[in-house]
Formats: C-alpha cells, structure tokens, sequence
C-alpha cells in the first residue's frame, strides 16, 4: 500500500492541489492527514472540501480545533488570531461539522498519527530529547506527526540511545530498517518554515518499507492573492515565498 501523508494545508489550495497531482502520479491510494486543514490562508472550505473527498485518514491540528472552538485563538499570535477569527466566520456548516467530528490520534496499518507528539497534540517536536516523548509511546516501529512545518526523522534503536534527527529540507527517502523506531514529520503542505518554500509531503510504502518526502514547486503567488483578497494579515502571504 502506498500511503500520501500530508498535513498542514492551512488553507493553501494552490498548495494543496500541486501535492495532490504529484501524489496521483505516484500512485498513492490512500491519504493520512495530519492536521491543520485550516488557518493561515484564504481557502478553508475548498481545503476541507477536497480533503473530504479523499480515501482519507485525517486528524486534528490546533488551528482545525481552534476554527471551531471559540477562546482557543488566545493561544495564538495576533496575526494567527486573525485568520482563525476569519476562518471561523467563513466556515460553513458542513466543514464545521467535519472539523469537529476529527480525532487527535489514529492508527494506519500499524502506524501511530498524531500532530504535535503522542502525548499532546499541542507539543512542538523539535528535538531528539522531545521526539522521546512520543517515541516511548509508540506500540510500533513508525509514527508520523506533524506541527512543525519541518520536513524530517528521528531514528531510535540499536545501539542509538538518543534518538538521530535527519532534517531533510530538500526532501529524501527514510528506509524503515528492523529493529529500529522512525518518527517522522511529511513537513507543511500550506506553510513551510525550513527554508525551503516548496510544498512537502511525503509517500509511505508500506511493501517497500520506505518513507519518501517530497518538495514541489505551486503556484505561490495564487496562493499570495487570495491571502491580501481575504484582508488578511499581509506577513502570511510574504512568508510563503520564504519559507519560514
């Protein structure tokens, strides 16, 4: 089986349907998302719509909770709170109830999803120290999270008694080996922050036993317009081009 795990769309269409053709071509049959679906950009609905439409495995972010929880934006930035006040008066219903039906956890063939660690969805994984965390949670050899917007592993095992981190900005493939635990974040479809402005997600194998991230090129400054067309803050349409 060939899984496409995606997450962070954050509302970028533009973004999302350039990950979504890559990944056809590739031949996923299944999708895993990670979260956020919403915040930050300017197409909520027509994310969600698409998202829903897919043979799909989703999860909740922060910002999908958020959208539908008021008093949660607290926790976030000015301009976040701005676009997640937006978002949650453009929503409709129906991407309202889909929000909220999502689970924090989930489990695909044998593989643990979260979107910020294993023990709380809201954790930044950013370092060997905190990828443990999740690590000693896990029941089985893989897990994906999100969170971050960095494309990377950790690697435990063996002899390895912290675990290796494996940042991967331009994209690569993690080869699943016996005896060793992976945890690994497909990095930001909508909102990349490691440098590379490119969309990610990543291809899971599950016959292959590799994990493969990907980076491809969309149509930014689509994205860009519908983001100053919406009246929302000018810096989450010009870090886009940044990738930070």
């Amino acid at each position: 089986m060939r899984y496409g795990i995606i997450s962070d769309i954050h509302s970028n269409l533009s973004a999302l349907e350039a990950v979504l053709t890559l990944a056809r071509r590739g031949e996923v049959e299944e999708y895993v998302c990670l979260g956020d679906i919403v915040g930050y950009g300017a197409s909520p609905n027509e994310c969600c719509e698409i998202v829903r439409d897919l043979p799909v495995t989703v999860i909740c972010g922060n910002h999908d909770v958020a959208a539908i929880q008021p008093g949660r934006e607290i926790w976030f930035t000015p301009a976040a709170r701005a676009c997640i006040l937006w978002t949650r008066e453009v929503l409709t219903d129906e991407n309202r109830d889909f929000l909220a039906a999502l689970s924090p956890r989930a489990n695909v063939a044998g593989a643990a999803m979260c979107h910020g660690s294993l023990p709380d969805p809201d954790f930044y994984t950013t370092t060997p120290e905190e990828a443990l965390l999740s690590l000693r949670m896990m029941e089985g050899p893989l897990a994906f999270f999100g969170h971050t917007h960095f494309a990377e592993w950790f690697c435990h095992g063996g002899e390895i008694l912290v675990p290796e981190e494996a940042t991967r900005p331009q994209g690569g493939v993690c080869t699943l080996e016996v005896g060793y635990q992976y945890l690994l974040n497909p990095g930001a479809v909508g909102q990349p922050r490691d440098g590379n402005h490119q969309a990610s997600f990543a291809i899971w194998d599950t016959e292959a036993r590799t994990v493969e991230i990907l980076r491809l090129d969309y149509n930014i400054a689509e994205a860009q317009r519908r983001i100053y067309a919406a009246g929302l803050p000018e810096n989450m349409a010009l870090r886009l081009t940044l990738g930070i």
